[in-house]
């Protein structure tokens, strides 16, 4: 099999983040022909290793992202409930990552509301625990064979 030109690596990137083969193209920076590359073998292929890729790194972040919500520090937060004055440099270096919604009264006074941390790490757990113990084919196979079984059965 032949090795993806450049441009034809840009259009599988261009197609799985746009999902359109005319934006594939633009993004790729060719006029025409992205109907018949959408067709072909290798590119088929390509997209799916950069869709596989972009889904495990997904996965990866929202890992991150609620590992920070359970156990990030909530002191940068605190400290803007005191602030008096609210410089913009400040508030840009500060740490909110863990605040859900900020509201200010009609008395001036800041209530701050954060993420719930044991859910979080609920998430986390339950995470764990599903690719610990079983794997996608797995729990796909099981899926169907439930469903085969019970169209069988007359339920």
């Amino acid at each position: 099999m032949k090795k993806l030109t450049k441009k034809e690596k840009a259009f599988c990137r261009g197609f799985l983040e746009k999902g359109s083969i005319a934006e594939a193209e633009s993004y790729a920076g060719i006029s025409k022909g992205g109907s018949e590359l959408i067709c072909r073998d290798d590119i088929l292929e390509e997209i799916e290793r950069l869709s596989q890729l972009q889904n495990k790194s997904l996965k990866q972040r929202a890992r991150s992202g609620l590992m920070r919500l359970a156990t990030g520090n909530i002191a940068d937060a605190v400290s803007l409930i005191s602030m008096k004055d609210y410089d913009s440099e400040k508030l840009k270096n500060m740490d909110l990552f863990m605040v859900s919604e900020i509201k200010r009264s009609e008395k001036g006074q800041i209530e701050i509301k954060f993420f719930d941390r044991f859910k979080a790490l609920e998430k986390l757990s339950d995470d764990c625990e599903t690719s610990e113990n079983s794997t996608p084919f797995y729990d796909a196979l099981m899926i169907g064979a439930k469903t085969l079984e019970r169209e069988t059965n007359g339920d």
